[in-house]
């Protein structure tokens, strides 16, 4: 009886969590790019995800958006936000769909460093396409908790780092202009 006491104690404690990541903070960098941009205008519509995606971190739980977002619904709120702050987003002007191709995350390389690995495939409504990918590196930690703690935190900058990826491709403008 002990024993069945102590191993319910044991997964009681060891219950997992969900890791949150912050809301997404549009990039200055991203935001002035954008801005140079002058014909681009429109709105990313919607992103589904086509790539097998595991959001467990480790034993910790999983890593979902803050809000109650998706990770396609988080990566098309931060397009959007982005064209928003750089005076872009028009729901009159082009819009874009796609497909997340790749989304991967590891909490563990090198010991202690991570990184967030995202592709897309991107079609406009004037018959553009565009495939970008992104591999964002960062420093995680050693154990469960930092790490997966830091890979959650490292999701919006690596959303950044996509986005900053996608609008510095050549065919972005042609993609975004009517």
């Amino acid at each position: 009886m002990k024993k069945l006491l102590v191993v319910a104690a044991a997964l009681a404690l060891s219950a997992c969590s969900t890791m949150q990541p912050p809301r997404y903070a549009v990039s200055v960098d991203n935001i002035q790019k954008l801005k140079q941009l002058e014909m681009v205008e429109g709105e990313f519509v919607s992103l589904n995800q086509t790539a097998g995606f595991s959001a467990n971190c480790r034993l910790m739980g999983p890593i979902e958006p803050a809000d109650g977002l998706s990770i396609p619904e988080f990566i098309t709120k931060a397009f959007n936000d982005e064209l928003k702050m750089a005076e872009r987003f028009s729901s009159d002007g082009v819009d874009i769909t796609g497909e997340i191709t790749k989304i991967e995350f590891s909490s563990i390389t090198g010991l202690t460093n991570g990184y967030w690995d995202i592709g897309l495939s991107l079609k406009s409504s004037n018959g553009k396409s565009l495939d970008v990918s992104n591999k964002y590196v960062f420093k995680s930690g050693f154990d469960a908790i930092t790490a997966c703690n830091a890979t959650a935190d490292a999701l919006s900058p690596a959303v950044q780092d996509l986005i900053k990826a996608t609008i510095h491709k050549p065919e972005f403008a042609a993609l975004m202009t009517q």
